[in-house]
């Protein structure tokens, strides 16, 4: 593959990225006339939207990376490059979805977590939260991480 197909498939695949997150958004986001089964439903919707959403991401980038690790015309450097970050994006899936599992077990109904290079992203469908939930979910996260009470956000949506 040229390099400029190479640029050419990235730049494609980051604006299907761009184009999934705006309609995600559009499409999941509450209406202000909504009931509270309206409601529900949106939350539960905007949860299984966007694990669709960053799994469909995901499987995307893992193709890239595996093509060019298979492509007979990448360097060594690029073939290491792309197994290097194709390792460290199964381990941040891994990551995330053992996080998810554990904070659900501790009781939640849904949750997404998304894991940065320095930060640990956690939305929960729950209303408003207790000092005593935060506390176990940040328990859980930093148990199962490396990452400081400082890089965390727990954020709830209203259930």
């Amino acid at each position: 593959m040229s390099k400029k197909k190479k640029i050419i498939v990235l730049v494609s695949m980051v604006a299907l990225l761009v184009l999934t997150g705006c309609l995600n958004y559009f499409l999941n986001r509450p209406d202000s006339g909504t009931t509270s089964a309206d409601n529900n439903q949106s939350y539960s919707d905007y949860f299984a939207a966007s694990h669709a959403d960053r799994t469909a991401s995901r499987t995307e980038t893992v193709m890239y990376y595996e093509a060019i690790i298979s492509s007979e015309s990448s360097s060594a450097e690029a073939k290491a490059k792309a197994e290097s970050e194709l390792a460290a994006l199964v381990a941040s899936m891994d990551t995330e979805q053992r996080l998810e599992s554990l904070i659900k077990a501790l009781g939640f109904d849904d949750c997404l977590v998304t894991v940065g290079t320095e930060n640990i992203n956690v939305i929960l469908k729950s209303d408003p939260l207790t000092d005593q939930e935060v506390a176990q979910v940040l328990d859980v996260i930093l148990t199962e991480t490396k990452k400081e009470a400082g890089n965390v956000r727990i954020k709830p949506i209203d259930a």
